[in-house]
């Protein structure tokens, strides 16, 4: 299959379900040998079981994000049967719903640790052979939240701005090295997660509709709609975009209030 990715080699971060493995397979079918990565074992191996069966370029590692020697052994892993690494995407999240007075330390280090620590851990494993072959991509997930607030996701917003940040440092450190890094800010997208936090309310149907009506287009996204974009952004059409935030949000930002 001749893709916009095809001949290259992407590690994804959070493959096992959601904007993860709707990237996965997105990449695969451009043309990618994609290695999935997530703590999810069984889920992340069916994944990639399900691409290979249907003809595509995946392998599955566990390792966790947070963890500095699983990240080594999943990029050394991925360079001795590659030789390189071409894109990196940075997906791998958790979320602790709570107000800010009622976050304890452990909520922090874990949201922290495998959102923004995760994603730093990631690039700064890859950055040295995409510096020597001088040619790279990193696209980092961020989230509307890096932008406005949530009452409930202090903690979570403070990482994906986090991610904000450190996407436009690698931009313009290792520019002039060929290597580009933007991030994706999506609004509320259908994924797992985000179908249990309506659960989590006495009528998860009419919160999904309340939801949906503050968005302009009427809805929220869908993860292939995000894989799309992370698609531009990994591919040659973004040749020229680095150290952007791209916002995915159905225009829900563009709005000052509705009457």
């Amino acid at each position: 299959m001749d893709g916009r990715l095809a001949g290259r080699v992407a590690i994804v971060t959070g493959t096992s379900r959601g904007i993860g493995r709707a990237i996965a397979r997105t990449f695969v079918r451009e043309g990618a040998a994609v290695v999935g990565v997530d703590v999810l074992e069984e889920q992340g191996r069916a994944v990639c079981a399900q691409v290979v069966a249907e003809g595509g370029a995946m392998r599955f590692m566990r390792g966790d994000v947070a963890d500095e020697s699983d990240v080594r052994a999943v990029v050394e892993g991925v360079l001795a049967e590659h030789g390189r690494v071409d894109v990196l995407v940075n997906n791998a999240a958790v979320q602790k719903e709570a107000r800010l007075v009622d976050v304890t330390v452990a909520d922090f280090h874990r949201v922290v640790d495998v959102n923004l620590l995760g994603c730093l851990l990631f690039c700064r494993a890859v950055l040295p052979a995409m510096v020597e072959r001088r040619s790279g991509v990193i696209v980092n997930m961020s989230s509307l939240n890096a932008l406005v607030a949530d009452p409930l996701l202090p903690v979570y917003g403070a990482t994906k701005a986090g991610i904000i940040a450190l996407t436009q440092n690698i931009a313009i450190t290792y520019g002039p090295d060929g290597i580009r890094a933007n991030a994706i800010c999506p609004g509320d997208v259908d994924t797992e997660l985000n179908q249990a936090f309506f659960r989590a309310h006495p009528d998860p149907a009419e919160f999904r509709r309340r939801v949906e009506r503050e968005y302009p287009l009427r809805r929220i996204a869908s993860p292939d709609e995000i894989a799309r974009v992370a698609l531009f952004l990994a591919s040659d059409d973004a040749s020229f975009v680095s150290g952007s935030q791209v916002v995915v949000d159905g225009a829900l930002m563009a709005r000052i209030y509705e009457l």
